[in-house]
């Protein structure tokens, strides 16, 4: 057994603290993802509902992490564009049947009973059955397979760096890093010209930062968990942004009689209100991070 894997069973059985070693801390959340995202691949592959998300979302961490404190590792699997070919297919699903919920809480707010959906909404179920299909045709190639097995292999044989052997305190500078550049992005949007596409660059720092903060909250305790806990509140809010943008366009792009529909037209004006009530408050999110950080 290396000792790298030696240390990731020692982390595992053992409370983590500041002074466990910092590569041992982030093999260890790295393992357990890679257990979350075998998980989540078998649900994808019966099509359960919510779980080309948590495929996504596993990934995501997985990566976020890997890159984010890739200095402790003497070498590190990488993605490729094959997977970000991936991760597309699997955020079409996800806004697909995020926006099913969506519109559905949508109908509610209008006092609309089952009966009196529109149409078009009854085909965002073969929209989304079609997605899955896809998302198993990519997922079927050799290259993902290959990829996972790089990813367990990592998690169980990884090698330190002298980084690596540093105590998990010495990670705060990655988060101090991380927040700075949360920060930074926000900031720009006071100039943005494109308002949605900078709130998105937002979304994924607030993604970003949480991981990073989430993979070593178990050594760092609250000085982690203080990082988390509020971006996380403010990627939700980024997140509800940008589904209430995938609904408002949906509507926009029905066939013209739906989309001069009385009802399209009571959707597309609580989806704008909507994304005016959301900007505002992700401000006041984004502001008491600053305070909060200063």
């Amino acid at each position: 057994m290396s000792a790298a894997a030696a240390a990731s069973m020692q982390a595992a059985t053992e409370p983590m603290t500041a002074s466990t070693r910092a590569g041992a801390v982030i093999q260890h959340y790295i393992s357990d993802q890679v257990d979350a995202l075998n998980r989540a691949i078998a649900a994808a592959e019966r099509y359960a509902p919510g779980s080309a998300g948590a495929v996504r979302a596993a990934i995501h961490r997985l990566r976020t992490v890997i890159r984010g404190y890739e200095h402790l590792f003497t070498e590190t699997p990488r993605g490729g564009p094959q997977l970000d070919q991936l991760l597309a297919a699997l955020k079409h699903t996800e806004d697909l049947e995020r926006l099913r919920v969506h519109l559905a809480d949508r109908f509610d707010q209008l006092g609309l009973t089952a009966a009196e959906y529109p149409k078009w909404y009854g085909a965002l179920d073969d929209e989304v059955h079609e997605s899955y299909q896809q998302i198993e045709r990519v997922h079927s190639q050799m290259w993902v397979a290959a990829l996972l097995g790089q990813v367990r292999m990592f998690a169980e044989h990884a090698k330190f760096t002298r980084d690596g052997d540093k105590p998990a305190s010495s990670l705060m500078g990655v988060l101090t890093r991380s927040k700075v550049h949360l920060l930074d992005t926000y900031a720009k949007l006071s100039h943005a010209t494109d308002l949605v596409a900078a709130r998105d660059q937002t979304r994924i720092a607030a993604r970003e930062t949480h991981f990073l903060a989430e993979a070593v909250e178990p050594a760092l305790g609250r000085a982690a968990a203080e990082i988390v806990e509020p971006v996380a509140e403010l990627g939700r809010l980024l997140v509800e942004y940008r589904q209430t943008v995938v609904a408002r366009n949906w509507l926009l792009r029905l066939p013209g009689a739906d989309r001069a529909d009385r009802l399209t037209a009571s959707l597309a004006d609580l989806e704008k209100e909507h994304l005016r009530q959301l900007g505002e408050q992700i401000d006041a999110a984004a502001t008491d991070l600053a305070e909060r950080w200063q």
